[in-house]
């Protein structure tokens, strides 16, 4: 009967074991699977606007803003309005 009882008490110990491993395993899956769908969601961020639009609609507005920004018109390609801002400077 003794040794009934030891087996009995290992069969129960493997099995909480296995239990414990399972529930730790599920439990941290289903951690994961919270933290990536937080990660990949969009951050509201109060008094930022997105802006709309491509690259060069972007750079013309700005450049209509600020005309002597020679970076801008570098993105555009405006060489010619580099070299009224600037004679000196080496475009690319």
């Amino acid at each position: 009967m003794l040794i009934t009882l030891s087996t009995t008490t290992e069969n129960l110990n493997l099995n909480m074991k296995s239990f414990l491993i399972y529930a730790s395993i599920i439990f941290i899956l289903t951690l994961t699977s919270i933290n990536i769908k937080n990660y990949l969601s969009p951050k509201k961020v109060l008094g930022i606007q997105t802006q709309s639009g491509d690259l060069e609609t972007f750079w013309k507005e700005f450049v209509n803003k600020n005309p002597d920004y020679i970076p801008g018109w570098i993105e555009i390609g405006g060489i010619n309005k580099i070299k009224e801002i600037d004679p000196n400077y080496l475009t690319p």
